[in-house]
């Protein structure tokens, strides 16, 4: 189909924003355009109000309060599949140095930080996970589901949706359907750092997996040996299969979910490791943690890494309290010289706030406690602007005592 341009003027703030860079344009930022009758997916063409010359193009999306998403900031754009092609060669090229690492599992687009707002795509070997979160890639779906799999190799693409989308799908595929080759079986096998994984492309929280955590998720392989490790929120066993991969003397994992559990020790069959180093308890992570304590149970590598507790703004104070809980939780579980890792996935939790949750907690040097590092985002997972800046791990570790 013919794709339909819409020509934009934004009021000041709005315009301001553009030109710095943000790829949201909000329904109150614009001045002139369409109704909101426009078709999803249309061709926005931002005017500059002193110049009226274009300084942006974008994808409308009539029912979101981000009406425009960026796709290119400058002032001419033909919009075919020789442009997906550019822009998806520039997202593959920045996720280089972990494919020449042997990296097997990586995410491919990263939404605006890549240029293509409301999608991701996480690759598993030859299969790519598209996951949909806007109804502007409909019209487009077609032409650049095409293009993903030349630029990244890929024999097949499973589609996937957000539950938003789900709930109203007017996309002519529905959940885990196929592009390209049709798969048997919906596991596929990938690995990072020489541990093996399977991603349940189809049937998989977002995509299958957590790809996110991986330059932690080697830390620890590199220092496990020996250790005692427990692993909260353990989910698929991200974190424990490559502390068994390091050598650990034993792996706890917590996590409330069977399912995941069940597909943890999956993981850990595919890899050959020694099951029994293995105490998986499935319970709620607050009340798991608490009964350790009470059994007076020691680690020597504590990692939690929570799914997000602030999705929203009035969120914050809450999330807040429930960080500072378990970070109070896993000092007591951190053996003398042991590491505690702290993750927390929200972008409404600051690196700032975190630390200071961590030292409303007791996790402070007056109380023999040494901050070594922290991280946020591998290189699949760029970060181009604030809201993006999602993922920050933090790692202490507990001195003995004078």
């Amino acid at each position: 189909m013919k794709i339909p341009t819409l020509a934009i003027k934004l009021n000041k703030a709005g315009e301001r924003a553009v030109k710095q860079g943000h790829p949201w344009i909000f329904e109150n930022s614009i001045e002139k355009g369409p109704k909101d009758t426009a078709i999803a997916g249309s061709l926005c063409v931002i005017f500059d109000q002193r110049y009226n010359k274009p300084i942006a193009f974008g994808l409308w999306d009539p029912e979101e309060i981000i009406r425009i998403k960026l796709i290119l900031l400058g002032n001419r754009l033909q919009l075919n599949g020789d442009f997906w092609s550019s822009q998806l060669r520039k997202a593959h090229s920045k996720r280089q140095n972990l494919i020449k690492k042997g990296i097997t599992g990586y995410r491919g687009i990263h939404g605006e930080n890549d240029h293509f707002p409301g999608l991701i795509l996480d690759v598993y070997q030859q299969v790519g996970v598209l996951k949909i979160y806007s109804n502007a890639w409909k019209p487009h779906l077609d032409i650049l589901s095409e293009k993903i799999k030349e630029v990244y190799g890929l024999k097949t693409i499973v589609i996937r949706f957000s539950r938003k989308i789900q709930m109203k799908n007017t996309f002519p595929y529905e959940e885990g359907d196929f592009i390209g080759e049709s798969l048997s079986n919906e596991k596929i096998v990938f690995e990072e750092y020489g541990v093996k994984y399977y991603a349940y492309t189809q049937s998989g929280h977002k995509t299958g997996f957590f790809l996110d955590q991986r330059p932690n998720r080697h830390w620890v392989q590199k220092n496990a040996k020996g250790k005692r490790v427990l692993d909260v929120f353990s989910y698929v066993g991200g974190f424990g299969i490559h502390a068994l991969k390091g050598g650990a003397e034993s792996l706890t994992s917590v996590d409330i979910s069977q399912h995941a559990m069940n597909v943890a020790e999956e993981n850990i069959q595919l890899n050959n490791f020694d099951q029994s180093k293995w105490n998986p308890i499935t319970a709620d992570a607050f009340i798991a943690l608490e009964e350790l304590i009470e059994k007076e149970q020691q680690f020597d590598i504590v990692i939690i890494d929570p799914p997000s507790f602030a999705k929203q703004g009035k969120e914050v104070e809450s999330a807040a309290h429930q960080y500072e809980r378990l970070a109070r939780l896993g000092r007591s579980l951190t053996d003398d010289k042991g590491v505690l890792i702290l993750g927390s996935c929200s972008s409404r939790i600051s690196l700032q706030m975190f630390e200071e949750i961590h030292h409303d907690a007791g996790i402070t040097s007056k109380d023999n406690w040494k901050y070594l590092h922290y991280t946020l985002h591998d290189d699949d997972h760029p970060i181009e602007f604030a809201q993006s800046n999602y993922l920050k791990t933090i790692f202490y570790q507990k001195q003995v005592d004078a």
